[in-house]
């Protein structure tokens, strides 16, 4: 507990709410999904928006020296390095910020994150209800009760442009105007204001460095690539506002006020669909890429919280023998890649050795960009689906993942228990810290998801857990679950031999019924060092035909997916040499992460269409079947990867790339979720190639390999 009582408690927005916050059944708004509370022309919703933007232009404008200022919450999480609501604290671990990555607590640290932006938020939308007349106030009030920050379901797809037909992945609305057009408390009864979200803005138009923040300024990045010795700069310092997938060289007009090139982020998110004669997005044969809406819903079949929650690769090896399967995806590794997708990658450096990336791309500066915030609340919706799904699943300090690696209130080697604070957010006026016990349930906290509401779900007035789950697994089924789509229409639709049978194509234009399904399973796993190019961020590439000549990738090529590691180099952390310490703490513990490719979806495109792929050597250009051993040998000529940092390939010593065969059931029932189980490395795949798997790495259970039958 704190010695003071000057702390800012956190409690959520609980007006109008059951006092009774542990009741099953106590009703709680909504946080809505970002599009659709945007676009809504409902009266409370048109009410809220009127609140929103004026407050949450004007939280991004507050004093930075307010405890409260966008600018001072956003610096929790990286940058300036400097306590926060903790008077007098001295931090466990020098140049750190107090966020969660490579952790058990990633999960449930950012859920009180959330909660502090939101209330903070709530109280300046009350605020902006005296500027209107008294007798729209009481319908004002209500919206703002009603409100709950929205999340950006970055895995679901949406129409595009209006066109309910054709849909796939897009950036919120919400974001891609510098002004929004809301009702105003004005003659006119409405007007332009200023939209926070498109980007943040320093309050005065200083820089985020200027000298009169003192301790508070941000501070240049320094990262060395480990390849050339170069020593670069991100200039974040010099910018008066944040962007997306900057374009360089050096610190130019754009940097300085801000560049948001959100088309960028939606060629990173979309498909790339097979189309033999004009290859477009609206062809219906099939796709080359993994699917995110996939990803989304393998993560949520996982069945343990540690292996939820963190990438944090579990102890393997000779003297830590992995003795069950494990996933190699999770929560942590699908919220990487789409901070590496706001961001963008490293523009090219100047003549000074200066470079650019967006803030989302950079751990210390990332929740400066308004995105952000949309973005974890979309992570925090996934945990909490994730707990309603395994409601029965928690950790409790015994797993190796739970020993944690350290943080500004973190020490290093702390073995991470559900009891431990989450600092620094305080849940009373008495200073006692949140924990993970604390935030388990998010109707205690004053809101909830769509699907997850328990009310709705009751038998003679009380919880009916089985009628929920249905409901929910149904509406999973539906809005994510693209392999069962895919293993239904491969199913359904004729085979490479069968010239008169119904084509691949859309599941909703084919006559057969679905039926109980069980399939071969395929997918990439991947295991690095965290810190192993001094802790720079890279992107692992998997490839399944030629690999392109020219970086960077692009995904209208032979690239299925890839893995990014959302790290940042030690000295790139503070101001001093000695840099983040936590990093380099890391660093020296060989701390490892993992990720996943899917290739099944790809591959059943490649063998339905007979994508002619250009074969090395004797290996099969095309692919015969779904079968192992046609998939195997295939992919002992085709499967690739490589590892990119700073817009430039690298080499990753830690590396370690495997090929896995596994099952999949995908029951007729939307009622019931798919199940990904039996996975098998097949080291034929990537034995002896550089950052292949071997047997003697030890990473999957003894006797669970796949071996070529004999002749093939």
């Amino acid at each position: 507990m704190s010695s003071t009582t000057d702390v800012y408690p956190i409690v959520g927005i609980q007006e109008g709410l059951d006092p009774n916050k542990h009741e099953q059944l106590r009703k709680v708004p909504l946080r809505m999904e970002v599009d659709e509370w945007f676009s809504s022309q409902k009266l409370i919703y048109i009410n809220q928006r009127a609140l929103f933007f004026p407050a949450i232009w004007k939280f991004s404008q507050m004093d930075p020296r307010e405890k409260l200022s966008w600018f001072q919450i956003a610096g929790i999480h990286g940058k300036p390095f400097v306590s926060w609501d903790e008077p007098g604290k001295k931090p466990a671990l020098p140049e750190k910020g107090y966020c969660t990555h490579n952790s058990v607590l990633f999960a449930t640290w950012h859920r009180p994150y959330l909660l502090l932006f939101e209330q903070v938020l709530f109280e300046l939308m009350k605020e902006e209800i005296k500027k209107y007349p008294q007798k729209d106030r009481p319908e004002l009030l209500e919206a703002v009760k009603t409100w709950r920050l929205p999340f950006w379901d970055w895995a679901q797809k949406k129409p595009v442009g209006g066109n309910s037909k054709k849909r796939d992945y897009n950036v919120p609305l919400a974001i891609l105007k510098k002004e929004v057009d809301i009702r105003m408390p004005t003659p006119e009864g409405h007007g332009l204001c200023q939209n926070a979200l498109y980007q943040f803005n320093m309050p005065g138009n200083i820089t985020m460095g200027d000298p009169s923040l003192k301790d508070l300024k941000i501070t240049a990045s320094k990262i060395q690539d480990p390849q050339s010795g170069k020593t670069y700069t991100y200039p974040f310092d010099k910018c008066e506002a944040t962007s997306r997938h900057p374009k360089g060289p050096g610190v130019t007009q754009d940097w300085v006020d801000g560049k948001q090139d959100n088309q960028a982020i939606v060629q990173e998110m979309r498909d790339y669909k097979w189309d033999p004669i004009n290859n477009t997005e609206d062809s219906s044969s099939g796709n080359l890429t993994a699917s995110l809406r996939g990803a989304f819903y393998r993560v949520l079949t996982i069945e343990t919280f540690d292996s939820f929650s963190t990438k944090r690769a579990p102890n393997h090896g000779a003297d830590n023998p992995v003795t069950k399967d494990h996933a190699f995806d999770s929560c942590e590794g699908l919220h990487d890649n789409m901070h590496i997708w706001c961001g963008g990658d490293s523009t090219d450096p100047d003549s000074n050795n200066i470079r650019l990336m967006g803030h989302m791309s950079h751990v210390p500066v990332a929740a400066f960009d308004p995105i952000f915030w949309i973005h974890h609340c979309n992570v925090d919706r996934m945990a909490a689906i994730w707990q309603v799904l395994h409601d029965n699943s928690w950790f409790d300090g015994t797993d190796p993942r739970d020993e944690d690696l350290g943080t500004f209130s973190i020490s290093f080697g702390h073995k991470d228990k559900p009891t431990d604070t989450l600092r620094p957010f305080h849940k009373d006026q008495h200073g006692n810290y949140w924990t993970s016990d604390d935030v388990r349930e998010v109707t205690a906290l004053g809101y909830t998801y769509p699907g997850l509401e328990k009310w709705l779900y009751t038998t003679n007035g009380v919880y009916d857990k089985q009628k929920h789950l249905k409901a929910l697994k149904k509406t999973l089924n539906n809005n994510y679950n693209s392999d069962w789509s895919a293993q239904q229409k491969a199913k359904i639709t004729a085979g490479p031999d069968q010239p008169n049978g119904p084509p691949l194509r859309s599941l909703s234009t084919l006559p057969a019924k679905p039926v109980d399904l069980t399939t071969h399973d395929y997918v990439v796993n991947v295991l690095y060092e965290k810190f192993a190019l001094n802790g720079n961020k890279f992107i692992i590439h998997i490839f399944v035909g030629k690999v392109p000549d020219e970086v960077p990738y692009q995904w209208n090529t032979t690239q299925v997916g890839q893995v990014a590691n959302f790290s940042t180099e030690p000295g790139s952390m503070g101001t001093s040499e000695d840099g983040c310490q936590n990093c380099r703490a890391q660093q020296a513990d060989h701390s490892e992460s993992t990720g996943r490719v899917v290739l099944t979806n790809a591959l059943i495109t490649r063998w339905k269409n007979q994508i002619e792929h250009e074969a090395p050597g004797s290996g099969p250009s095309r692919l015969g079947s779904m079968h192992p051993r046609d998939v195997v040998r295939f992919l002992q000529t085709h499967l690739n990867w490589r590892v990119t940092s700073m817009g430039r390939l690298v080499d990753l010593p830690s590396l370690k790339v495997s090929l896995a065969v596994g099952k999949a059931d995908h029951p007729a029932d939307r009622e019931q979720m798919s199940r990904y189980y039996d996975y098998r490395a097949a080291y034929e795949v990537t034995s002896g190639r550089p950052g292949g798997v071997a047997p003697a790495d030890q990473l999957y259970p003894p006797g669970a390999h796949y071996t070529l039958p004999s002749g093939n």
